[in-house]
């Protein structure tokens, strides 16, 4: 069984240097990826008031590049992220944010949604709200 890199421009870089995803035995594992525009290579902004944490709003938009984003690597190994069967999704304030989460993520995934972790961390890198990885099928 072989194992491929998989990189597109319309997905920013990995964190710490990882590849984008890699295909091993008919999956395609993408790295987690956070909001990071790819065409500037900046973060989505995040308003600075500790007392929301960034608001629903933030989290809505930063939420939808991730899923933008590992899309764009699915769409360069041949599939799309429609076909995931695992997401797992971090966040910093995870009972905050849990809802507008679960509204993006059933607002992507209208039929068949893959199964799903969302973990409460201390910090993301670049101080992001949402940081997502998932493991698709090549279909």
């Amino acid at each position: 069984m072989e194992r491929n890199v998989i990189f597109t421009p319309d997905a920013p870089w990995s964190p710490g240097g990882s590849s984008q995803a890699i295909t091993y035995n008919g999956l395609l594992y993408v790295s987690d990826q956070l909001p990071i525009d790819p065409a500037t290579g900046q973060m989505l902004p995040r308003p600075l008031n500790p007392s929301f944490g960034g608001g629903d709003q933030a989290v809505d938009a930063q939420m939808r590049q991730c899923l933008k984003n590992l899309n764009a690597i699915c769409l360069a190994a041949g599939t799309d992220l429609s076909n995931a069967i695992k997401l797992t999704i971090y966040t910093p304030m995870l009972i905050q944010f849990a809802p507008v989460i679960d509204r993006v993520f059933r607002e992507f995934f209208t039929e068949f949604p893959p199964a799903r972790s969302m973990i409460g961390v201390n910090v993301l890198q670049g101080n992001a709200l949402v940081q997502i990885d998932a493991i698709v099928p090549l279909v």
